[in-house]
């Protein structure tokens, strides 16, 4: 009860000088409507207040605390929502980033809601700050409609190569959200897919590509033959990562591709050279072997 008269009292217009102080009682704010459902109502009327507070500090943390809580009422939503449309035009790269950030988080639940910011976001789309860049493709691919998916999907195939392996897994889960949505777009995706997995990555980029791939192929049935066609082979032959293979191995269980194919089919894939004396981190045992090589031989 002290927090909540504390909150109330120091919230009043010009109480507190300090954006950073202020910002600290946005935080306990949105905690107690989180944590009290009677509080709920008073603390979003503060949130409210403090989105046309004159710092953009202040502004965004609001706005960000509405998005956050469950059950917020649409007006209160469109609100915060309003604000951060605005910011998307800001002069401020930092204003820009926090501000599709956090669209693009609530894009995954309530699309809807953000829809009516896509035209301000794909203004994003060449802005030369790629985290930026990447943060608006693929929140337009959470809210965008199924005529804009190839378009889109030119766009991101142009600056894969200059993003951060964590901005490549974020677009291949919002490609395979989209695939489960449109499902008539699964050839391109596909394609988009199985070209990103022979580019340059770490594990957890090759990880989320596989993982996309035979969901779409086990949620997808039209994808499945073309999906089975795809060559891991090539790929296999060139990755001793032991991680990597037990991925394909696991995903290609889970789609129900592990119908094993016969001997001469497997006799009839090129082999791939086994090392003489491999380092430890190689997949060396005959079992993690016949499983890479009937997993290639399978899908293709």
């Amino acid at each position: 009860m002290a927090l909540v008269k504390m909150v109330q009292q120091y919230s009043a217009a010009g109480m507190v000088k300090s954006p950073a102080a202020r910002l600290m009682l946005v935080r306990l704010a949105a905690k107690l409507a989180e944590e009290d459902p009677g509080l709920k109502k008073p603390m979003l009327q503060l949130l409210d207040g403090w989105l046309r507070d004159k710092s953009e500090l202040v502004n965004i943390e609001a706005a960000k605390a509405i998005c956050d809580l469950p059950d917020v009422p649409d007006a209160e939503i469109t609100q915060a929502i309003h604000v951060l449309q605005l910011f998307l035009t800001s002069p401020r790269a930092v204003t820009k980033f926090a501000a599709i950030r956090i669209l693009h988080n609530f894009a995954s639940f309530k699309p809807d809601a953000v829809r009516q910011c896509n035209p301000d976001i794909e203004s994003l789309i060449s802005n030369s700050n790629r985290s930026i860049a990447t943060f608006a493709i693929t929140t337009l691919l959470k809210t965008g409609n199924e005529s804009s998916v190839d378009r889109l999907m030119k766009q991101i195939s142009g600056f894969m190569a200059d993003i951060t392996d964590e901005f490549k897994v974020t677009i291949v889960e919002a490609i395979r959200t989209l695939c489960l949505k449109f499902p008539s777009k699964q050839a391109g995706m596909l394609s988009f897919l199985s070209g990103v997995l022979r580019d340059e990555g770490g594990y957890e980029f090759k990880r989320s590509v596989v993982e996309s791939i035979f969901d779409l192929i086990k949620f997808v049935p039209e994808s499945r033959e073309d999906g089975k066609k795809i060559s891991f082979c090539a790929f296999q032959s060139r990755t001793d990562n032991v991680q990597l293979s037990h991925t394909f191995a696991s995903s290609s269980r889970t789609a129900s591709l592990t119908s094993l194919p016969s001997e001469s089919c497997i006799s009839s894939v090129p082999r791939v050279p086994r090392p003489h004396n491999p380092p430890s981190t190689f997949a060396t045992s005959t079992t993690e072997w016949s499983w890479r090589m009937r997993l290639s031989a399978l899908l293709l």
